[in-house]
């Protein structure tokens, strides 16, 4: 899947992120490039189950790429698959739904 550079790249602001990540989404019309992080394991914050958030232990432990890509595959189900991308455009994991 061909994601664009500027897409991974830009904020809601309009300028660019020197760094990091973002979780992209595949639907049945596409692609949606979703939420931008500086860490892959600050994904997690998007996963506890109560804010505000008081200390570490609020925030799920990461366990690996795999694990935050089967959390989103859970929360959203009507995605098809969703990817973990570096800003470069670099697919760093995947992860499709099984029929």
């Amino acid at each position: 899947m061909e994601i664009s550079l500027e897409d991974l790249r830009k904020n809601s602001s309009g300028s660019d992120y020197e760094s990091g990540y973002r979780i992209v989404y595949l639907d049945e019309n596409g692609y949606t490039v979703g939420e931008y992080c500086e860490s892959i394991e600050g994904f997690m914050l998007g996963f506890c189950e109560s804010y505000p958030i008081y200390d570490e232990d609020d925030i799920p432990p990461f366990l690996s790429t795999q694990d935050l890509l089967q959390r989103y595959l859970d929360d959203i189900p009507s995605i098809l698959g969703v990817f973990l991308y570096d800003i470069d455009g670099n697919c760093i994991d995947k992860l499709y739904r099984k029929n």
